[in-house]
């Protein structure tokens, strides 16, 4: 029996990308707390390959615990931000010279993460048409 994929084809450019396992938050820097956020929720549903494999849903660290949004002092955790679309995530893929780095990419090189960060919650697809997105430090 073939395996069916059921994750929407929006997500699919996320799948299988290598995850981001830092010490501290790509996003805002802070170093605690922190832990994984996977960009395409884990309940999405399922990529499969032409093999019948499932594809690799990838991770981020960011600060935050749980889906709290705001720490004692009131700053927001990048995390809960994430989960209240204010935080979004995307795969760029390298298109010949990458002008942030100056060269040419090599074959392991294929692309990076970019993030948007906004001051009001949006779905993903209106976040992918913003301007705005930044290379994850």
């Amino acid at each position: 029996m073939a395996k069916v994929t059921t994750l929407p084809q929006m997500w699919w450019p996320l799948m299988g990308r290598p995850s981001v396992t830092l010490p501290y938050c790509p996003v805002c820097g802070r170093t605690a707390p922190l832990e994984q956020h996977h960009p395409v929720r884990r309940g999405a549903g399922k990529l499969f390959d032409e093999s019948g494999r499932e594809v690799r849903k990838p991770t981020i660290t960011l600060c935050g615990f749980g889906n709290n949004l705001l720490d004692a002092d009131g700053r927001p955790y990048c995390h809960g931000l994430a989960h209240e679309g204010r935080l979004h995530f995307r795969w760029a893929e390298f298109k010949g010279i990458d002008d942030s780095l100056g060269h040419m990419p090599s074959p392991w090189e294929g692309g990076h993460w970019e993030y948007l960060l906004l001051d009001e919650g949006c779905d993903y697809l209106t976040a992918l048409g913003m301007d705005g997105w930044r290379r994850l430090r």
